[in-house]
């Protein structure tokens, strides 16, 4: 995927990691369950975020109107949903299968992987470049919690053996992609296991390549020490009078 320098976001990581902590927080603390208006609004953020990451990423434009084009029709599937549950009378049980869930999980997957393409490509490390890591981290639990509340939806057995709340997918995204493993949270199903464990490992292996290559970098970077001699108008030819 090539790049291009004309978006006025260009390498602004810092609204988006701002999308990222505000989806994150808000589906730690929200409980959405039955209400896909409240979930639509949680999703939503995703696709906001979505937009900012392919600005930010100085993709083309075309890859910019492939995103805009995805996550319009994306909200409009989530609008006609939530339109036809409003209908007083002929109210519409919308099956999980056909909710849109699974399109919010790619728009949310893609996110990371357009932000490590823009700062692998980066030669100096800025500031931004390290909120721009931060928020692709982040957005690995965003991802991950997307993952585990569409595999709860689209199987009968639940992902940790009972009903729980929509917290605690983030809740047991966050504790898996930390490696933090507290144990009140286990998948009972081969899928949902699968799922835990690879978090765990993408987010580590995250960290000690992607987030560390990145800080030596920014570490390393030469620093010109200031010109004291040049600012007393004294020429290093100088000698002592």
């Amino acid at each position: 995927m090539s790049h291009d320098g004309s978006s006025v976001l260009l390498d602004r990581f810092g609204l988006l990691l701002l999308l990222v902590l505000s989806t994150v927080v808000g589906q730690a603390l929200i409980d959405v369950g039955g209400s896909f208006l409240g979930a639509s609004v949680t999703h939503a953020i995703s696709g906001v975020a979505l937009l900012v990451a392919v600005r930010a990423a100085g993709v083309t434009t075309r890859w910019r109107r492939a995103a805009d084009l995805f996550v319009a029709v994306v909200l409009a599937a989530n609008v006609v949903v939530v339109l036809l549950q409003l209908l007083p009378e002929k109210r519409l049980e919308v099956e999980p299968a056909t909710r849109p869930e699974l399109l919010w999980l790619i728009a949310a997957a893609l996110v990371p992987v357009v932000i490590a393409r823009r700062l692998v490509a980066q030669r100096t490390v800025t500031v931004q470049t390290l909120l721009g890591a931060v928020a692709a981290y982040l957005q690995i639990a965003v991802a991950y919690a997307f993952a585990f509340q569409t595999l709860d939806a689209l199987t009968a057995l639940p992902l940790f053996g009972i009903q729980v709340p929509t917290t605690s997918y983030m809740y047991a995204s966050l504790t898996a992609l930390s490696t933090l493993g507290y144990g009140d949270l286990v998948p009972v199903t081969e899928l949902g296991r699968l799922l835990v464990v690879s978090e765990a490992i993408v987010g580590q292996v995250f960290l000690v390549t992607f987030v560390a290559m990145l800080a030596s970098r920014y570490a390393s970077k030469p620093v010109s020490p200031p010109d004291t001699q040049r600012g007393r108008g004294i020429s290093p030819d100088d000698g002592p009078a």
